[in-house]
């Protein structure tokens, strides 16, 4: 189910070009996905919670102070959600969605604090690589998670976390590696 989604990448001729439209979508994945599994369950208070939510950061996306409130609101969304039993495999997407449109959201704000950002497209792009690997890591575990059920001791349990924090870190270490070499170089602000 998850296995074909690509979360924060958007291409247009083959090339991320746009950042805002990568937070549209995560935003839209942290609004709608979870909306649509409240509406279907009937719970269309906690749909109209979801899509005011998404609105709610949508328009405060320059507006720092506010898209903590949207950020709140969507996690009390979907906890709302999950005490009214919408199934979480509706969630997942959505928890994962927030996550990089909070993520998004803060990495343009970072950016729009230096004076000058050279190949700003290689650093955008690693930037969406790295938060693609790390959401669809999430979401693979989480959908394994949602579907395989076994008793594991805590050891265990540390031992399988570990691993895969590891795994993730490793891929991170790589996707870093790559930006290295393509190079990306921030000034700050005089």
């Amino acid at each position: 189910m998850f296995a074909g989604l690509r979360l924060t990448v958007c291409w247009y001729n083959g090339i991320v070009r746009d950042l805002r439209w990568s937070f549209l979508v995560a935003v839209a994945l942290a609004a709608g996905v979870p909306g649509l599994g409240a509406a279907l369950h009937g719970r269309w208070p906690v749909m109209l919670l979801f899509l005011a939510a998404g609105a709610l950061w949508l328009g405060a996306h320059r507006r720092r102070w506010l898209a903590g409130w949207s950020w709140a609101l969507s996690l009390g969304g979907l906890v709302v959600a999950i005490r009214l039993g919408v199934e979480m495999g509706w969630l997942l997407p959505g928890m994962a969605g927030a996550l990089a449109a909070w993520d998004l959201d803060a990495f343009t704000a970072r950016l729009a604090s230096f004076s000058h950002i050279e190949n700003e497209q290689r650093l955008v792009r690693a930037h969406l690589r790295r938060l693609g690997a790390v959401s669809g890591i999430g979401l693979l575990l989480g959908g394994v998670g949602l579907f395989i059920r076994m008793q594991l001791s805590f050891g265990l349990a540390l031992i399988v976390a570990s691993l895969a924090a590891l795994g993730t870190a490793g891929v991170l270490h790589q996707l870093g590696r790559e930006q290295e070499d393509e190079g990306g170089h921030v000034t700050p602000p005089a």
